[in-house]
């Protein structure tokens, strides 16, 4: 049998990538630009990316650290953990059954829309909308940068960071 085979990517600058796998995992680091990296069934581990960044795998965790970039990401099966360094104009965050955790800088105007079976946040200073056990809706310090995030049946922890 066959190992399933785990593609890395570490560059410093680009344009345009695209990486496709039907079963390895992905690693991506230190990279900046348009970004679309896709499995079918392993996880996604990334760090330091900048610009634009879609990424989306059917079964695997998807762990991702230090982002200065629009996102969207999703999987079927996993968990997610996202660590925002940055907002620019959107974070989608997308899990069928899987937790979602997401750090963000709360200093930021942000448009929030969440929903999960059961959303854990850290206390918000200057929002306004609603928060129910299983969606929150509103704007953090007069809204700004979308973040969306739908977790399915799973659970979402959202932290502010400073």
């Amino acid at each position: 049998p066959t190992d399933p085979i785990e593609a890395a990517i570490y560059s410093r600058y680009g344009d345009r990538m695209r990486l496709f796998t039907s079963g390895g995992s992905l690693k991506l680091k230190n990279l900046r630009g348009n970004i679309k990296a896709t499995t079918s069934g392993g996880n996604i581990d990334g760090e330091s990316i900048s610009d634009d960044l879609d990424t989306h795998t059917s079964g695997g965790n998807i762990s991702l650290r230090d982002l200065s970039c629009n996102l969207e990401t999703s999987t079927s099966g996993g968990n997610i953990d996202v660590e925002m360094k940055e907002l620019f104009k959107y974070v989608s965050i997308t899990n069928s059954s899987g937790n979602v955790d997401l750090r963000m800088p709360g200093d930021k105007g942000v448009d929030l829309k969440l929903r999960g079976d059961k959303i854990k946040t850290s206390s918000f200073n200057n929002f306004s909308g609603s928060v129910e056990d299983d969606r929150i809706d509103g704007k953090l310090n007069g809204g700004g940068s979308s973040v969306k995030v739908n977790a399915g049946s799973g659970k979402i922890n959202l932290s502010l960071t400073k």
